[in-house]
C-alpha cells in the first residue's frame, strides 16, 4: 500500500509521545452520536428509523442526526452469525442484512484509533487537495492497544466495529438563531468516509496484519488543521466502564478547558440529571428511578477514579418521590493540572505554527513539511513544552 508522503505543520502537533493522552475534538466528542443498550438491540431487529437528537454545546443547540449502517452476516440455525464485509453473490444467498447503529464497542474502537493517530508519522495528507486527513494501521494494532487497555476484540470484531463506524452517517446542525429550526449542516459524513482493509496474500483472520488506512470526516480534519484539539487522559478515558461517565469527563474537560488559577481551588460545575441524559444520549428506562440511579452511578464513578473530589446532590421531589437531581462536581487538584497542562500543550502549538507560518493568524489550510521540516517542528515543540511545564506532572490517570 502506497503512503501519502506529505506531512503537515497541524499532523506533527497532533502527535504526542506520552501514551497515556488522548486528544480531544470538543463538539465532535461531546455530540450523542452513539445508541447504547437496548436500544441497539432494537436496531437490529430488522429495518429501523434514523435517531434524531438536540443537544447543547457552550450554549447553544445543535441538532443531529444518526443513520444506521447496513451490515451483512452470515445466517445460521441460530440466528445472526459471523459479519461479511464485502460478500460475492453466491455468499449473498445466505446472508442477512441487519442495521446497526454505532453502540459503545465502537465508541472504544474510535477512542482508540484516535490515539493511534497520535504516534509519530501515523497521519498523512490526502485527497486531490491534500486537505483531507488519512491514517495507517492494521487490526493487529488495534488489538493490541484495547489488549494494553483492558479490552478485548477479536480481529472480525474490530473490522466489523470499523465497518459500522464507515456507514453509519452522522449529520450535525447548528440551530438556527432566529427559529427553532435546522441552520447549515457542520457535518454530513460518517467517522471514517473511507475506510481501505487489505489482506496480505496468505494472511489469516486470526492474524491481525491486515493493512488499513481510514480517512477521517470533515469535522474532525477542520478541527487538526485548526488546531482545535487538546490533550485529555486516555488512560482515564479507557479506565471508565460507562460511557455516560465518560462523556462526563469530556465535558468537565470543556468547561475547565481555561484554567484560572486563582478561581480554581473552588470551582464547581454544577448539572442536571435531565441535561446529562440528553447530552450523553443515555439510554431512559421505563422507571425515572432506574434512570437516575445509573446516572448518578456515572457521577460516582468519576469520583471513585479521582478525577472529582466529590459531587453533591440536590433532590427535586414531588412528596417523596424524586423527579430530578441536580450535580454539584468538585474537580479534583489531579484533573485541574490535567487541564493547565492541556492549555500549556494547546498554547505552544499556536506558537510553534506561527513560527513555521510567520503569521499571527491560525491557518486556513494545512502547512505542508518536508520530513526534514517535520523533525524541526518537532524539536521546536518539544523545547517549548519542556520550558513551559514547570511542576506540573505529565497528563495521565494516576496523579
Amino acid at each position: 500500500m502506497s503512503k501519502v508522503a506529505t506531512s503537515a505543520a497541524q499532523l506533527v502537533l497532533f502527535e504526542l509521545e506520552d501514551r497515556k493522552q488522548s486528544h480531544l475534538i470538543a463538539l465532535y466528542d461531546l455530540a450523542p452520536r452513539f445508541i447504547f443498550a437496548q436500544q441497539r438491540e432494537d436496531a437490529e431487529k430488522g429495518s429501523v428509523k434514523s435517531v434524531y437528537r438536540e443537544f447543547s454545546f457552550r450554549g447553544q443547540t445543535f441538532y443531529l442526526s444518526l443513520q444506521p449502517a447496513r451490515m451483512a452476516y452470515e445466517r445460521t440455525g441460530e440466528g445472526r452469525g459471523r459479519f461479511v464485509p464485502a460478500p460475492t453473490p453466491e455468499q449473498a444467498r445466505n446472508l442477512a442484512e441487519v442495521e446497526v447503529f454505532p453502540a459503545e464497542r465502537e465508541q472504544i474502537v474510535e477512542q482508540v484509533v484516535r490515539r493511534l493517530a497520535m504516534d509519530r508519522a501515523r497521519l498523512s495528507l490526502a485527497g486531490e487537495n491534500q486537505d483531507q486527513v488519512r491514517l495507517d494501521f492494521s487490526l493487529y494494532d488495534i488489538g493490541r492497544e484495547l489488549r494494553n487497555t483492558n479490552h478485548s476484540l477479536n480481529y472480525s470484531e474490530i473490522r466489523e466495529s470499523l465497518t459500522i463506524l464507515a456507514r453509519a452517517r452522522i449529520i450535525i446542525s447548528k440551530a438556527s438563531a432566529s427559529e427553532r429550526k435546522r441552520g447549515s449542516d457542520l457535518l454530513d459524513s460518517t467517522a471514517f468516509p473511507v475506510l481501505v482493509v487489505r489482506r496480505p496474500d496468505g494472511a489469516q483472520d486470526e492474524d491481525g496484519g491486515d493493512q488499513t488506512y481510514v480517512q477521517f470526516n470533515p469535522l474532525v480534519a477542520t478541527a487538526i488543521r485548526g488546531l482545535e484539539f487538546r490533550p485529555v487522559s486516555y488512560e482515564w478515558l479507557m479506565r471508565l466502564k460507562n460511557p455516560v461517565s465518560r462523556w462526563l469527563y469530556n465535558r468537565l474537560s470543556v468547561e475547565f478547558e481555561t484554567p484560572d488559577d486563582e478561581a480554581d481551588a473552588g470551582r464547581v460545575m454544577t448539572i442536571s440529571a435531565d441535561e446529562i441524559i440528553k447530552n450523553s444520549g443515555m439510554t431512559e428506562y421505563s422507571r425515572r428511578r432506574d434512570t437516575l440511579r445509573v446516572v448518578t452511578a456515572a457521577v460516582d464513578a468519576l469520583v471513585d477514579e479521582g478525577i472529582l473530589d466529590g459531587r453533591d446532590l440536590l433532590h427535586a421531589k414531588t412528596g417523596k418521590r424524586i423527579d430530578g437531581i441536580d450535580y454539584v462536581l468538585r474537580p479534583s487538584r489531579r484533573f485541574l493540572d490535567q487541564v493547565r497542562r492541556a492549555e500549556q500543550v494547546a498554547d505552544v502549538n499556536a506558537a510553534v505554527v506561527k513560527a513555521v507560518t510567520g503569521s499571527e493568524e491560525r491557518p486556513n489550510a494545512f502547512v505542508p513539511l518536508t520530513p526534514m521540516q517535520a523533525l524541526e517542528t518537532r524539536k521546536a515543540r518539544a523545547t517549548r513544552l519542556a520550558a513551559s511545564q514547570g511542576a506540573l506532572p505529565l497528563l495521565d490517570g494516576n496523579g
